[in-house]
């Protein structure tokens, strides 16, 4: 199963849910980050990991014709010891992007037919370098917003395009993060659109996810990780049904 998160603009934690999703999963997991403006698990959560691989690393053994399957399994960083979770790290700067353009295709389809599920954060979408390939071939997509209205506001009309790059498969749906004036009902109504859930604001946990600082001691029993969890295993049986 490939989930894709992004946003319709402004930055509303689209890696901060992802992590809390991968760390929170009732299965094996990938989490990618295929956000073309840069990767920034390395320098947050991560930070202290080598450098040296993850999906730039992937293009260039991509673009010699490797097998992606095989490729991939040498960038990912395992989570905690554990070989449930996984992080493949993201571009380190924006100018790589124009190399793992014409790769979308064949991530994606590496993405939907390997073993386990991936989670791939792929930032704000309406851009020219938007990963569209990741876009259509996801089970489902989640746009993260908080319920404000600079948020909403600009959600509203990325949602059109995402409909109808998904073409047959089913609509995006919206992840509610954060503080803001609207409930997921009144979302939900107002942009005639289903609103996945809602994680909510805990700073301590965002932390920890975001910039790698604070304790991890409480972090599985925090407000965010709760929510998560929870999250995660809608999103699982929803596609197993």
């Amino acid at each position: 199963m490939l989930i894709v998160l992004c946003s319709g603009g402004h930055s509303p934690g689209v890696t901060t849910a992802g992590l809390a999703l991968t760390l929170t999963w009732p299965r094996e997991v990938l989490f990618a980050e295929c956000d073309p403006a840069g990767g920034s698990v390395l320098s947050g959560y991560l930070v202290g990991h080598r450098q040296e691989r993850g999906l730039g690393e992937w293009a260039v053994q991509l673009r010699r014709a490797a097998d992606a399957t095989t490729t991939l399994a040498g960038q990912v960083l395992q989570l905690n010891g554990s070989e449930n979770r996984r992080i493949l790290p993201g571009l380190a700067s924006p100018s790589q992007v124009s190399s793992v353009q014409p790769l979308w295709p064949n991530i994606s389809a590496t993405f939907t037919t390997m073993a386990g599920d991936v989670i791939a954060d792929i930032g704000r979408v309406g851009g020219s370098d938007t990963p569209v390939p990741l876009l259509a071939g996801a089970d489902q997509v989640l746009i993260i917003a908080q319920p404000t209205l600079r948020d909403l506001s600009a959600l509203a009309p990325r949602l059109t395009e995402i409909t109808a790059a998904r073409g047959h498969r089913p609509a995006p749906r919206v992840l509610l993060t954060g503080e803001g004036p609207y409930g997921r009902r009144e979302v939900a109504r107002t942009l005639d659109v289903q609103v996945a859930g809602h994680l909510p604001l805990d700073l301590k946990a965002a932390a920890v996810l975001t910039h790698g600082t604070g304790s991890e001691r409480h972090l599985s029993r925090s407000l965010l990780m709760r929510a998560a969890r929870s999250l995660g295993t809608e999103l699982c049986e929803r596609v197993a049904v």
